[in-house]
């Protein structure tokens, strides 16, 4: 999803441009939402933590990936950041979990963070995952924000070893990547629908079925680990439904908290959260732990 700047004016021109030249505006358009927009900052109160992390890169194509890792990591935890994120979004956690005796272990996706652009795909994604598996062996834990949802469970899917995960704000449908991003410009079917075979064609080989196979309900039903989801629902930026649909596909190996008026990202801020998602990584609570689930804290309640 590209940065939403000027947005309508910018939908009514593809709109023109689609009616004679449908091939022309979704090239027009797969560009725009190719485009992360700047860098998101280091904040000051995380780069005393940004400087202690053991930075080093994966070479991946043209890219030079920028990893990080934190604390003990032969205990491994991977945290997969969202679009228009990096991996020190994740600071709150990075401490709590290197506070437990854990190794959090993360990188700036291409076009994110310290790691140049263009933007990668979620076949990038995987295959960065992959490599920081090899360098770190199997993780106690996935946790992702947003879009690095379905990047997670698509590489669970794919054999990523990881005794459980966390899923925050999660996008579930990979068509939402699509919808937001048209109906933030305002894009009329003809515009859509070129936009989507752009995609599909530029990073897929045309193949219209990744819109099914890389969102978290495909065959999320095999995977074996337990998952928790958090999310607000009112997020404004991924709809709280997303999740709800997850959580359903995952049957009895998902358990939910959902929360009311912490936005998009308060998930990785609030204690509570921060309690419930490091007790889980713990196994505490789990759905295949033999323990009750915890109580929600205060402000928060499980579904």
């Amino acid at each position: 999803m590209g940065a939403f700047t000027s947005l309508p004016l910018v939908g009514a021109a593809v709109n023109a441009v689609a009616l004679p030249a449908p091939r022309l505006a979704g090239s027009l358009s797969r560009r725009m939402w190719a485009l992360p927009g700047p860098p998101r900052a280091v904040r000051d109160a995380d780069r005393e933590l940004h400087e202690a992390a053991d930075t080093a890169t994966v070479r991946l194509d043209g890219w030079e990936v920028v990893t990080y890792a934190w604390g003990d990591t032969s205990r491994p935890v991977l945290l997969v950041h969202g679009w228009r994120s990096r991996a020190l979004r994740f600071a709150p956690l990075v401490r709590r979990l290197v506070d437990l005796g854990y190794g959090p272990v993360s990188w700036d996706a291409p076009g994110h963070g310290a790691t140049p652009g263009p933007v990668g795909t979620i076949l990038d994604a995987l295959r960065i995952q992959r490599l920081l598996q090899e360098r770190h062996g199997r993780f106690h834990a996935v946790v992702a924000h947003s879009l690095g949802a379905p990047f997670a469970v698509h590489a669970l899917r794919e054999g990523l070893e990881a005794d459980r995960a966390v899923l925050l704000a999660g996008v579930s449908d990979f068509d939402y990547l699509i919808t937001a991003f048209s109906d933030a410009l305002r894009l009329g079917p003809r515009a859509r629908g070129a936009l989507r075979t752009a995609v599909e064609r530029h990073y897929f080989d045309a193949d219209p079925a990744v819109w099914e196979r890389f969102s978290t309900t495909h065959r999320i039903d095999t995977l074996e680990q337990p998952f928790l989801l958090l999310h607000d629902d009112t997020d404004e930026v991924v709809p709280f439904a997303h999740s709800l649909r997850t959580l359903e596909h995952l049957g009895g190996r998902g358990r939910m908290i959902a929360t009311t008026g912490l936005g998009h990202s308060g998930a990785l801020f609030e204690r509570e959260h921060l309690d419930a998602i490091a007790a889980f990584v713990r196994g505490v609570g789990a759905p295949d732990a033999g323990l009750p689930a915890p109580s929600a804290p205060d402000g928060l309640r499980t579904a």
